[in-house]
C-alpha cells in the first residue's frame, strides 16, 4: 500500500496535449516567466465599444450627465417639494449615490492587483483552460464593430469575475465595467481596490427608493452609451450554490437594454462565458448553506484568513471557461417596437424580449458548459450508492464505467469534458483515462477516497464548529446525526449538478416512463407537468412549443441510445437500462422536495402562523427530515433537505398560480389553492413507484483523517 500524496507527484508532470479546439492554459507560460514583467507590459488594448472623440465619456463626465439626465433632475425637483426640503439638498444626496457607486478603474491598480492575482492562481489552481482561439476571434470581432458588448458569466463562485478579468487581460483586452454587491464596497480597502480594478457598486434592493433607482439607471445608460469598456454582470444574480444555471433576474438586464431601447447604441451583443470548477473555493460552504448555515459576512479579516486556501499548492485542480459567440439583443426587437422606445421616453421594454433574452443566454450556458471529470465520477458514484450501496467502486470498476460515461457525454451531447488537458476522445488512451481520474481524486480526496481495500468511500465532512445559533439558521435546525449524513450527501451531489444542463430533458422523460409500456401522450403529460414544477429550479423559459421540441429532443436522445423503444405511439423499457436509471435516480431528490413543499402548504392552516417564505422552508425542512430519520422509502434523499429547492418550488407554484403571493420582500406571504394543491399531489404520488434498491443511509462514512491511501494503484 502506498500513500496518494506519493504516486501523485508522477501524474503532476504529464504533458498534456491541447485539444482541436484550442483551449490553453492562462497558467503555463506564467510558471516560467516574470510575472511583474508580464502584468506591466506595453497593452495593446482594444476597446470593446468603438466611439467618436466626442462620445467617449470620463467618469467625471459620466458624473455629470447623471446628474443633468432630464429625470434624475426632474426626480430630484419633486422629491424637494415633496420632503419640503431645498432641491440642493436632493442633488447632494444624488451626487453622495453616484460616489458611492460609480467605478475608477486605474491601469497601475490593475496591473498591481495582477501581480498578486497571478501568483495566488498559480498557488491554488493547477490550470485556467479557455478556448483562447474564440476569445481572439472576439477581439478583433470588437475592433471592427461599433456596438457595446456585456460579458455574463455563469456565477458559481466569487472567482468568476476575477478569473474573466485575468482572462481579458492576459488577451490584451480591456477590463470590463463589472457590477458589484455592496458587500464588497463595505470591506475596507479592498472594496476602493475593486473600484479601481473596474468594480461598480449596487445595493441589493432599491425598488422603494426611487431616487437611488433613478440615479442607478441613468449611471447604467450612460456606461452603455459612452463608456469604451464592456460591461460585465451576473445574470443569475446571486453564486449557484447547486452549481447549475438559475433562473434570470431581470433588473440590470433590463438598464442595460435601455440603450438600444432609446436608440443610444445601434446595437448590444451579451457574451457567455460559461465557467467550471474542478472544486470550488466555497465547495464546503455551499453544502451547509443549502442546509440553512448562514454564509459568512463578506469582510477584509475574512478575506485575509481565507489565505489559507494558499497553503496547499494545486489544491483545487482546473478551472474550464468557455467563451460562447455573443448573443445580439437588437435580432430580439422588430422596428416598430423600437419605434416605440425612441418616441417615447417613459415607455419600458417588453417583458417578452425580456424573457427571451435573458433565457436566451441561460441557455448559451447550458449548452457551452464544460464538465470536469468529477461530474462524472460524482455521477457514477450516486448512481452505485442508488444501486449497489453495498458494493463500492473499486478503482478498475470506476474506470470501466468512467470511460462508458465519458463517450457518451461527449458522443451523444457533444459536451467537452476537461477540455485542454488532455487528449480528445477519440484519441485517448486507457493510461490518458486512469490519469485523469486519479488526479482529480486526488484533488477531491476530502470527499472520496479509496480505502485500504481498493473502495471508494464517502468521507465524513461535517465539521462542528460550523453550528451556529438556531435563530439564525435559515431553516429547521438540523440534528447531528442529520447533519453527519446530509453534509457529504450534498456535496457529492452538488458535483453531479452541472451535468444536469445537459441531461434534465432526458431525465424528465425517464421518471415519467414508470410502466414497462404506457401510452405516449401519458408521458408527455407528465413531462409537462414536470418541467412547469420545476421549471425555476433547472431555469426554463415557459411556452408550449417550447416544452414540445425539448420533448421531442429528450425522446429522440432515449430513442437512440435504447433507453425506450416506441412503437405505435406506446413507449416501452429498452436494453439501456444503466443509462435510463442513472437518470431517474438524478432526479428523484428534486421531486422529493417538490412532493414536500406542497405537503406542506396543503396541510398549512392558521395554527402554524403566517405563511412567509421563511416560515414555509423551515416547515418543510422539518418534514424531510423527520421522514428521512423514519426511513420512509420515499425521503431516502438527503439532497432534498435543500433550502433551495424549496424556495424554486414555491416560486414555481406562484406561476402556475397554485400559490399566491402577497406583500414586498421579506415580508411576503403566501397562500394556496388547495384543491388545485392537491390534484396536483394525487399526479405526483405517481413517481412514488420508482424506488431505487439503495441510498446514502445505507453506506458507511469513513472518518476524516489526513492520510489517502490507494493500495495496488499503479501510474
Amino acid at each position: 500500500m502506498r500513500e496518494f500524496n506519493e504516486i501523485m507527484p508522477n501524474l503532476k508532470d504529464v504533458s498534456w496535449r491541447q485539444e482541436p479546439k484550442m483551449f490553453v492554459d492562462l497558467l503555463d507560460e506564467r510558471r516560467n516567466k516574470s510575472d511583474v514583467a508580464w502584468t506591466f507590459r506595453t497593452l495593446n488594448t482594444v476597446a470593446p465599444h468603438k466611439l467618436p472623440t466626442g462620445r467617449q465619456y470620463s467618469i467625471h463626465q459620466i458624473i455629470n450627465a447623471v446628474l443633468t439626465n432630464p429625470r434624475v433632475v426632474l426626480l430630484t425637483e419633486s422629491l424637494a417639494s415633496l420632503r419640503n426640503v431645498p432641491v440642493a439638498t436632493l442633488r447632494n444626496e444624488a451626487r453622495d449615490m453616484l460616489n458611492e457607486m460609480a467605478g475608477r478603474p486605474q491601469l497601475p491598480t490593475i496591473r498591481c492587483l495582477g501581480v498578486l492575482v497571478t501568483k495566488a492562481l498559480k498557488r491554488i489552481l493547477k490550470r485556467v483552460c479557455i478556448n483562447q482561439s474564440y476569445l481572439l476571434e472576439l477581439k478583433m470581432q470588437m475592433g471592427i464593430e461599433g456596438v457595446q458588448y456585456v460579458y455574463v458569466p455563469t456565477h458559481r463562485s466569487y472567482l468568476d469575475f476575477i478569473l474573466v478579468s485575468y482572462a481579458l487581460f492576459a488577451n490584451d483586452m480591456a477590463i470590463p465595467n463589472i457590477a458589484s454587491g455592496m458587500d464588497f464596497y463595505k470591506m475596507s480597502v479592498v472594496g476602493e481596490l475593486l473600484r479601481k480594478s473596474g468594480a461598480f457598486y449596487m445595493r441589493r434592493s432599491f425598488a422603494t427608493d426611487q431616487l437611488y433607482k433613478e440615479v442607478f439607471r441613468a449611471y447604467i445608460s450612460c456606461l452603455v452609451a459612452h463608456s469604451e469598456r464592456a460591461i460585465e454582470f451576473f445574470i443569475e444574480g446571486t453564486r449557484s450554490r447547486g452549481q447549475k444555471s438559475l433562473a434570470p433576474k431581470y433588473g440590470l438586464l433590463s438598464m442595460i437594454l435601455e440603450g438600444l431601447w432609446k436608440g443610444d447604441v445601434a446595437d448590444i451583443r451579451f457574451v457567455p462565458i460559461s465557467i467550471t470548477y474542478d472544486r470550488p473555493l466555497e465547495e464546503l460552504l455551499f453544502a451547509y448553506e443549502l442546509l440553512g448555515v448562514p454564509k459568512p459576512p463578506e469582510s477584509t479579516r475574512g478575506l485575509f484568513k481565507s489565505l489559507s486556501i494558499l497553503q496547499e499548492p494545486c489544491a483545487y485542480g482546473n478551472v474550464y471557461m468557455n467563451v460562447a459567440p455573443p448573443i445580439s439583443a437588437r435580432q430580439f426587437f422588430d422596428l416598430d417596437t423600437l419605434s416605440k422606445g425612441c418616441l417615447s421616453p417613459h415607455s419600458k421594454i417588453p417583458s417578452k424580449v425580456l424573457t427571451k433574452l435573458a433565457y436566451a443566454i441561460i441557455d448559451s450556458h447550458k449548452d457551452h458548459t464544460p464538465l470536469a471529470p468529477f461530474n462524472l465520477i460524482a455521477l457514477l458514484f450516486n448512481e452505485r450508492v442508488h444501486t449497489h450501496p453495498r458494493r463500492p467502486y473499486n478503482l478498475q470498476t470506476l474506470l470501466t464505467d468512467y470511460r462508458w460515461l465519458k463517450e457518451f457525454f461527449s458522443r451523444a451531447m457533444n459536451c467537452l469534458i476537461n477540455p485542454g488537458t488532455s487528449r480528445p476522445g477519440s484519441l485517448q488512451i486507457d493510461e490518458d483515462v486512469k490519469n485523469e481520474v486519479l488526479e482529480s481524486l486526488f484533488i477531491h480526496r476530502e470527499l472520496l477516497r479509496l480505502d485500504a481495500n481498493g473502495e471508494l468511500k464517502l468521507i465524513e465532512r461535517h465539521q462542528n464548529q460550523q453550528a451556529c445559533d438556531p435563530k439564525k439558521v435559515k431553516g429547521h435546525p438540523l440534528t447531528k446525526e442529520t447533519m453527519r449524513l446530509a453534509v457529504s450527501a450534498i456535496n457529492i451531489t452538488i458535483y453531479t449538478n452541472p451535468s444536469m444542463a445537459f441531461l434534465i430533458k432526458p431525465a424528465f422523460i425517464a421518471v415519467s416512463v414508470i410502466e414497462y409500456s404506457i401510452a405516449r401522450g401519458s408521458v408527455f403529460a407528465r413531462y409537462k407537468l414536470l418541467r412547469e414544477l420545476l421549471s425555476t429550479e433547472f431555469a426554463f423559459c415557459s411556452g408550449d412549443s417550447l416544452a414540445i421540441a425539448e420533448w421531442e429532443e429528450g425522446l429522440a436522445l432515449l430513442v437512440s441510445e435504447d433507453c425506450i423503444r416506441l412503437e405505435n405511439n406506446v413507449l416501452f423499457m429498452g436494453s439501456n437500462t444503466r443509462l435510463f436509471s442513472l437518470l431517474q435516480n438524478l432526479l428523484l431528490p428534486f421531486l422529493v422536495a417538490c412532493y414536500a413543499t406542497c405537503a406542506v402548504l396543503h396541510k398549512w392552516n392558521d395554527e402554524m402562523g403566517e405563511a412567509s417564505e421563511r416560515a414555509i422552508l423551515r416547515n418543510t425542512q422539518k418534514e424531510v427530515e423527520w421522514q428521512l430519520l423514519q426511513g420512509n422509502e420515499m425521503f431516502r434523499y438527503p439532497y432534498a433537505l435543500s433550502l433551495d429547492l424549496y424556495a424554486t418550488t414555491l416560486a414555481s407554484l406562484v406561476s402556475m398560480g397554485i400559490v399566491s403571493s402577497s406583500g414586498r420582500s421579506p415580508d411576503t406571504t403566501y397562500s394556496s389553492n388547495k384543491i388545485r394543491l392537491h390534484t396536483l399531489l394525487e399526479e405526483l404520488d405517481n413517481f412514488k413507484i420508482i424506488r431505487p434498491s439503495g441510498s446514502y443511509l445505507d453506506i458507511d462514512l469513513l472518518p476524516v483523517t489526513p492520510v489517502t491511501i490507494i493500495p495496488h494503484a499503479k501510474l
